[in-house]
């Protein structure tokens, strides 16, 4: 093969009046540019006129367009990236209208998710504006999934507090799946920032990045953020040991604050007795049945594939309750394996969210279609499956202590997830965890958490936090310790709730009859994979069972009244009350409320917290 040289001539400068060869050229010379004009039967070069000024003018005002978004991008990296590790998502949207960071309309609200079990998702800040106030870009970090594999990425909106400003609507998310998905490779093999054998990192030295990780020949060390801003080496445990009761608390009555609700906006008790008086409330001991209805549409056909991945979400589901409820709460399924066909159309139902109306005859149907193929007798609880594909039908089905008939008695509750469900890749099985857990008598949504799944139940934690496990009955002296009124100071281990591990877990300190903290310790495995490499902490939260949760204003982000709250460090500033992650104490860090102060002292396989009145 020859290779061919090819010189070019460098072009003559273009000088106002000098010849040139071909009309409308532009050539640039020393910053000016010129355009090559026909004067009589020759080209010269003419001084173009500048519109730089116009150009500005019109990038800085924007465009005051329809409302709508007219373009989405979305980019990760690294890709690919190590299991556990950090990734930053950027995400740029162009909205018709023009938006404000600080007036109306305001730009939207940005969040991102992955098909990944337990996905926390991305936390975005305040985006750069340009294009004249139409383009927004966003800039958020997460975590890789902990098992390789390619996952699906993308980024969802919706507007914040004016329907006006972008997509025109406060309440539903806009998605950018399909082809504005992104495939994120998670891979052993990928390059990141984790720290190999062989390195000199100690316990103790300072590091560099969260969630880096060193091996050692017993062990590793992980970097963790302390308080004060600064990361260290913590050496851990690849099988961190048991920790044992504290000895010296008080009879557990002791903490079982006295119901006392002034405002009632739910039906459930916050304080004992679990439940409520005249409305049935679902067990939390013993055998209980379950049935399980596959129904499909001739819109929205359901797949044998999706049948048998039901499985899995059973198992799931069994398997957290198993440990959650120390094998005190167990099922009975009754899954005939195959789709029922509805007799109308997904839209031909138009169902409405909380309406008996809607919601009792569709419920009905899909009862009197198992019938044959089901025995209700005792039925504590029907969940529902609807294909993929479903369409016109965003929150599902469901239905509390309402009531609809089968051929072995009524069918009381009854809840099936749908478009809204699928379109976020959520997992099923915690859904379902969670509305259980209503009718068993636990209010949930406060305080606001992805730390706990009856506050969240697509959280980046999916356990039962310590007053709900307490009030379940589920968490006796082997793993709870009340501490007297009488004790001034209290140091002790906590295992993280995460960790499928029994023994100390969690500490209920009493105020009064009605008042209490609650501490806890959390941790990045387990159930919390998704927390984010070296996530780590403990938390800090007050009970008080004269209030109850006003979930009204939820839409809007405004906590009108809730049930309980954290107590966090002053340094604290994050405006999310759901991400309970920036509410963990860290190393160091110290709060106090009503007389008691907390200290997370240490870290490393637990955390040592001590607790003074």
């Amino acid at each position: 093969m020859g290779t061919v040289l090819v010189t070019v001539a460098p072009a003559e400068a273009a000088t106002a009046g000098g010849k040139c060869a071909k009309a409308g050229v532009l050539q640039t010379t020393k910053g000016v540019k010129y355009k090559c004009t026909k004067s009589g039967k020759s080209f010269k070069w003419v001084k173009a006129a500048s519109t730089a000024t116009n150009a500005s003018a019109t990038t800085s005002k924007g465009v005051n367009g329809p409302v709508g978004i007219t373009s989405w991008t979305t980019t990760v990296s690294p890709n690919p990236i190590k299991p556990g590790a950090q990734l930053t998502i950027t995400s740029t949207i162009s909205c018709g209208p023009i938006m404000s960071l600080t007036g109306s309309p305001r730009y939207p609200e940005m969040h991102a998710w992955m098909n990944a079990p337990g996905f926390a998702g991305a936390q975005f800040g305040v985006p750069i504006l340009s294009n004249g106030g139409n383009t927004a870009t966003f800039t958020g970090t997460a975590t890789a999934p902990t098992t390789t594999g390619d996952v699906k990425v993308w980024t969802y909106v919706r507007d914040f507090g004016s329907p006006n400003a972008c997509t025109g609507d406060l309440s539903s998310y806009k998605n950018s799946d399909g082809a504005s998905s992104l495939t994120l490779t998670v891979s052993n093999n990928a390059a990141s920032n984790t720290t190999v054998a062989g390195s000199i990192a100690r316990d103790g030295d300072a590091c560099t990045y969260k969630g880096d990780k060193s091996i050692q020949s017993v062990g590793y060390l992980e970097c963790r953020a302390i308080s004060g801003g600064t990361n260290k080496w913590f050496k851990l445990s690849t099988s961190p040991a048991a920790i044992s009761m504290q000895a010296g608390g008080s009879a557990l009555d002791a903490c079982k604050l006295t119901e006392a609700r002034i405002n009632k906006f739910q039906p459930w008790n916050i304080g004992f007795p679990r439940g409520t008086s005249g409305t049935p409330t679902l067990p939390s001991t013993g055998v209980s049945n379950i049935q399980f209805i596959a129904v499909d549409f001739s819109d929205a056909v359901g797949t044998a594939e999706e049948l048998t991945a039901a499985d899995a979400q059973i198992s799931e589901y069994n398997k957290w309750f198993e440990f959650t409820s120390n094998g005190t709460l167990s099922f009975n399924w009754q899954y005939p394996k195959r789709w029922l066909r509805m007799s109308k159309s997904v839209p031909g139902y138009a169902l409405i969210k909380g309406d008996r109306a809607t919601v009792l005859p569709m419920a009905q149907e899909i009862v009197s279609l198992a019938d044959p193929f089901i025995d209700f007798t005792n039925s504590d609880f029907v969940f529902v499956l609807f294909p993929r594909t479903i369409h016109d039908l965003n929150d599902g089905i469901g239905m509390a202590n309402w009531q609809v008939n089968s051929a072995e008695g009524p069918v009381k509750n009854l809840f099936g997830g749908a478009e809204y469900f699928y379109k976020n890749k959520y997992e099923l099985w915690s859904f379902w965890i969670h509305e259980w857990g209503h009718p068993m008598g636990l209010a949930g949504h406060s305080p606001r958490s992805n730390l706990s799944i009856m506050d969240n139940q697509n959280g980046s934690s999916v356990t039962l936090n310590v007053w709900d496990s307490f009030f379940a009955g589920w968490m006796g002296a082997d793993q709870l310790y009340c501490m007297p009124s009488a004790q001034s100071t209290l140091e002790t281990q906590l295992i993280p709730l995460e960790r499928l591990q029994h023994g100390m877990r969690g500490v209920v300190v009493p105020i009064s009859t009605t008042e209490a903290l609650v501490v806890e310790s959390h941790r990045a495995e387990g159930w919390g994979a998704s927390l984010g490499a070296g996530t780590y902490g403990v938390l800090v939260y007050y009970i008080d069972t004269t209030k109850d949760t006003d979930r009204s204003g939820e839409q809007q982000g405004i906590v009108k009244e809730a049930w309980s709250k954290y107590v966090t460090p002053t340094t604290d500033t994050n405006p999310d009350p759901s991400n309970a992650t920036n509410k963990l104490l860290l190393q160091g860090d110290t709060v106090t409320y009503k007389g008691i102060t907390v200290t997370l002292t240490k870290t490393g396989d637990v955390d040592t917290v001590r607790i003074t009145k």
